[in-house]
């Protein structure tokens, strides 16, 4: 069996519209997020407001 890993590229969104320099990688196992679209992370590590910028996959053997 095999899993699909789904790799999101984000970069950080302030409210006035700005972005900031860096992006970071996010992994989910579940297709959640679109691309172009906002997410907001209020949990610890990276908590804010990120744009999702792409999305890759990676399929992962059981």
């Amino acid at each position: 069996m095999m899993y699909t890993l789904y790799i999101y590229k984000v970069i950080r969104e302030y409210a006035d519209g700005t972005r900031g320099k860096r992006t970071r990688t996010l992994c989910r196992y579940e297709p959640d997020l679109e691309i172009g679209g906002l997410y907001v992370n209020l949990g610890p590590g990276y908590p804010g407001q990120q744009r999702v910028l792409s999305m890759t996959t990676e399929q992962i053997p059981d």
